[in-house]
């Protein structure tokens, strides 16, 4: 794929490092695989950096190709626009979570874990997305669109 000077331009305005790495990647060499994630740059997991990528606005394709061992797993490219303009996909990825909303969090449910119904000290606790943020984006007014974690329930649902 031919990519202009302006997109060009905004991906490798990209810096973070996971994000960075994928689109570097894919510019290189029109795709990357899980396996080139995994066994390259040590990310064990690809749709984790992915997203990452598509946070930022840019348009990735997942499509299957097969491993080294001959299993199918998923390959990233850049898609047709190269960068999407919705209210998901930001250039500065997502927006960090308040402790404002912590709080409200707090007062209206109690220091719970939503999946493991266990009371925690609220320090503990993660803020997390009802909606996964792919789909809903932020809805930073609405405390009823988050929910309040344990950390080993929020690596879990990952």
């Amino acid at each position: 794929m031919k990519l202009s000077k302006t997109d060009l331009k905004k991906l490798n305005s990209i810096t973070d490092k996971r994000p960075s790495t994928v689109i570097q990647h894919i510019i290189r060499h029109g795709f990357i695989t899980t396996e080139e994630l995994a066994n390259d740059y040590g990310y064990e997991h690809a749709p984790r950096a992915a997203r990452d990528v598509r946070e930022r606005g840019v348009n990735l394709v997942t499509y299957r190709v097969k491993s080294s061992d001959g299993r199918n797993i998923a390959a990233y490219k850049f898609g047709h626009p190269v960068f999407v303009d919705n209210k998901v996909s930001k250039v500065a990825g997502r927006t960090a979570l308040s402790n404002a909303l912590k709080k409200a969090l707090v007062d209206k449910y109690g220091a719970v874990c939503f999946v493991y119904l266990q009371a925690m000290e609220e320090r503990l606790l993660q803020i997390d997305h009802r909606i996964p943020y792919e789909i809903g984006g932020e809805q930073e007014d609405n405390v009823d669109c988050y929910m309040l974690l344990s950390p080993s329930a929020n690596r879990a649902k990952s």
